[in-house]
């Protein structure tokens, strides 16, 4: 990632700030909040309330706006005053409070895309977190430290003890939280980022049906659209993508963001979206295996990497589902996942077909990341077969394939069914449109943002002019190939 001069921050100051209020919590049976505000932010008395289609299941009542409750634990002592047995009054049996709602007694129906009710386009949910002050204070300290922690072989991002997790009237008290996000980028400046986890303390926990929630809140995402905006093309055009929408964050009883709440490419993930959901499930970054992990081994992988032929590749991999995933990435374009030689991406060994299939992650850096001039290192506009990012980790499952002229005719194919069909300006610029309108009020109200209101309604703005750019160059992209173009021996498009 890199740093413009209008995205730095003054973040000494505030890795300041941010440890002595971590110290004074550690000391305190206070609750502790972010208190940092921004000079350009405002604040507002109204919050959007959004239609919750869960609503109809009783427990799962959801208003989006921040519930009334009481900030931070409470210690129990022993009062200095005895009760007078005699003079105390018996009002009769404490009424019967009831038993809190089974955080998956009712798990709501998919919504019309076949997502998770949870992560429903027209839903702006808010959780509240209870969060111990020590804990709050470790996890401030843990942002401070994350790129010195990692680069030291310690755990940046441990799992801690969460107070209450609350959605509406369901309570879970066994739940953890930690940081999530790659250190690197984590300034003193930001927002923390958070995965709630419900399966740590009980591995059959779940809310929902759900393992875990991811709330990410990249910096440089101002618009807060990327992930959600990608995944809805890839979904539109038949790739098996995370679900996501955004959501707001009390904690300890006070409003403290809005972030992107991203399905995580899980065990759940796997069951919502394949007839056979037992397969072997490999994270790309470090080749981690994410199922099964105690019954199966790393062969057929390594077979498949191995492949030095579309035939011996054929034989594991799926190509024509990765095809489509590449060509996916190509056109919004996504500068970290598979095609442009990044690590974001999963592998599924899908046990029925018996190939593996590509599945999409960590979409924060898509459509106007590109914003570099032509020649630079990430263009406006890259060519949609020959870009590939300067600190590539080779994308083999890519390069073999289109060598030979019908996987890449194929190849020329899917993006332009995906250019018209899920990436067209109309259904691009409604969607934009809908979903900042959704969370206005709540982006505007978020005083732990790093940027500015106006900022926001500029990158707003921005999004709306690079997805109508984008498309016209990949389209006039495609009419040079679909109209006889040769390859230029670099690559490129060009009429004889």
């Amino acid at each position: 990632m890199r740093l413009g001069v209008d995205d730095m921050q003054e973040y000494i100051p505030r890795s300041l700030i941010l440890l002595c209020v971590g110290l004074a919590a550690a000391c305190s049976d206070q609750p502790v909040t972010d208190s940092g505000t921004n000079a350009d932010a405002t604040s507002t008395d109204t919050s959007t309330t959004d239609t919750d289609p869960m609503q109809t299941t009783g427990p799962l009542t959801e208003t989006g706006a921040p519930m009334e409750t009481e900030t931070g634990p409470t210690d129990e002592t022993e009062s200095d005053t005895e009760t007078d047995t005699e003079t105390s009054t018996d009002d009769g049996p404490l009424p019967d409070m009831g038993v809190p709602p089974d955080p998956n007694e009712e798990i709501p129906p998919p919504d019309e895309e076949g997502c998770h009710a949870i992560y429903a386009q027209d839903l702006l949910p808010t959780f509240e977190l209870e969060i111990h002050p020590v804990v709050w204070a470790q996890l401030q300290t843990e942002w401070l430290e994350g790129q010195m922690n990692e680069d030291l072989g310690v755990n940046p991002k441990p799992y801690h003890a969460l107070q209450e997790f609350r959605y509406g009237d369901i309570v879970i008290k066994d739940a953890e939280i930690r940081l999530r996000g790659n250190p690197t980028y984590w300034y003193p400046d930001d927002k923390l980022q958070f995965q709630i986890g419900f399966h740590t303390n009980d591995p059959d926990g779940r809310f929902l049906g759900i393992k875990r929630l991811a709330l990410d809140a990249a910096t440089f995402n101002r618009h807060l659209l990327r992930d959600r905006l990608a995944y809805a093309v890839m979904r539109d055009v038949g790739i098996k993508a995370p679900c996501a929408n955004n959501a707001r964050v009390n904690i300890n009883g006070e409003y403290y963001g809005i972030f992107t709440s991203v399905e995580k490419v899980d065990e759940v993930f796997l069951d919502r979206n394949f007839d056979d959901p037992t397969g072997d499930l490999w994270k790309r970054a470090n080749w981690v295996l994410k199922t099964n992990e105690e019954t199966s081994n790393d062969d057929r992988l390594d077979a498949m990497r191995d492949a030095q032929t579309v035939e011996e590749l054929f034989t594991y991999l799926d190509i024509e589902q990765g095809l489509r995933v590449f060509a996916a990435e190509a056109v919004l374009p996504d500068s970290d996942g598979l095609w442009a030689g990044g690590l974001n991406f999963y592998m599924y060994d899908e046990p029925i077909g018996g190939k593996f299939m590509l599945l999409p992650w960590d979409m924060d850096n898509v459509f106007e990341r590109f914003n570099d001039e032509p020649d630079g290192e990430y263009p406006a506009n890259p060519d949609p077969f020959v870009w590939e990012k300067p600190t590539t980790h080779g994308r083999p499952w890519y390069d073999i394939p289109l060598t030979e002229p019908v996987w890449f005719a194929l190849y020329i194919d899917l993006i332009d069914e995906i250019v018209h069909d899920g990436y067209s300006p109309e259904k691009m610029h409604a969607r934009i449109d809908t979903w900042s309108a959704q969370i206005h009020d709540a982006v505007f109200e978020d005083v732990n943002k790093p940027y500015s209101n106006n900022l926001y309604v500029n990158k707003v703005e921005e999004l709306h002019e690079y997805v109508e750019a984008r498309y016209i160059f990949v389209d006039e992209w495609l009419l040079c190939w679909k109209g006889g173009g040769v390859d230029n021996g670099q690559g490129y498009c060009e009429l004889p």
